[in-house]
C-alpha cells in the first residue's frame, strides 16, 4: 500500500499513543501505523474534501474507523486546544507550506514529541524553522522513488547548531556520507555548471546572477569533499 517514499516516512515514526497525519490524502500512513501497532490512535487530516472522503473510505475498508479520526480542515487547526498529539507527520508538500502548517497551531506543534517531515522543496528553510521552534534533527534519510529525490526529516525536542552547508544539505546526511545525497549533488551541480557555461557564452560572466550561481556551485563543490 505504501510507496517507497511513504514507507520511509512511516519508518521514522516512533511507537506512541496518538499521531496526526496532516495532508493525509488517502489515509495510507495512519492505516499502516495503526496496523503495525506503532500508534494506538490517529488523526488523518486534509484540507481537501475529496481527500477526506478517500481517507474515510480506505479507513472504513480497513475496519479502523474507531481509532482513526478523519478531520477536514486547514493544517493543524484541526487539532483541538489541549489535545495531545505525540507525533505530527507532514509529507508531500512544499517546505514553506509545511512550515505554514506548523505555524497554523504553534501550541499543537510544540506539544508534540516528534515531527516527521518530508518537504518537497525549501528543505534548508524547514531545517532552520525546526531549530527556531526548539527541535533538533535526530535523523534524516534521502531516497529516490521513481525518478525523484526525497528527504525525510525526524525532529525531536532539543537544540543544536548547524553551519550554512549543513542547513543546505543536511548535517545527518553529510555525516552518514549518504550515497543518495552524493548522487543528488552530482546531478544538480552538473545542471549549475551548464547554466554557468550558458551565461558565459552570453557574456554574463561577472553579473549578479552569474555570481549567485557560481557561489551555489562552490557550495556543491564544498559538500562533495565531505561525501
Amino acid at each position: 500500500m505504501l510507496s517507497k517514499r511513504l514507507k520511509q516516512v512511516a519508518d521514522m515514526v516512533k511507537k506512541c499513543d496518538v499521531i496526526a497525519d496532516i495532508g493525509t490524502d488517502h489515509g495510507y500512513i495512519p492505516i499502516y501505523l495503526i496496523k503495525k501497532g506503532i500508534a494506538k490512535r490517529a488523526v488523518a487530516a486534509d484540507i481537501s474534501q475529496g481527500s477526506c472522503k478517500k481517507a474515510q473510505l480506505n479507513i472504513g475498508l480497513s475496519h479502523l474507523s474507531d481509532v482513526i479520526d478523519v478531520r477536514c480542515g486547514n493544517g493543524l487547526e484541526v487539532i483541538e486546544k489541549g489535545e495531545k498529539i505525540d507525533t505530527i507527520i507532514i509529507a508531500g508538500m512544499g517546505g514553506l507550506m509545511a512550515i505554514s502548517v506548523l505555524e497554523s497551531n504553534r501550541d499543537a506543534a510544540q506539544g508534540a514529541e516528534q515531527l516527521v517531515l518530508q518537504p518537497q522543496r525549501d528543505i534548508d528553510k524547514v531545517r532552520r524553522y525546526l531549530h527556531s521552534i526548539g527541535y533538533k534533527i535526530t535523523d534524516e534519510k534521502m531516497l529516490v522513488d521513481g525518478d525523484k529525490f526525497y528527504t525525510v526529516i525526524n525532529a525531536e525536542k532539543g537544540s543544536e547548531e548547524y553551519s550554512e552547508l549543513e542547513y543546505l544539505f543536511g548535517k545527518k546526511l553529510i555525516e552518514s556520507k549518504s550515497p543518495v545525497l552524493n548522487e543528488y549533488v552530482e546531478i544538480e551541480d552538473n545542471k549549475i555548471l551548464k547554466v554557468l557555461e550558458n551565461m558565459e557564452n552570453k557574456g554574463m560572466k561577472g553579473s549578479e546572477a552569474y555570481e549567485k550561481m557560481y557561489k551555489l556551485h562552490c557550495k556543491y563543490m564544498e559538500v562533495k569533499k565531505c561525501l
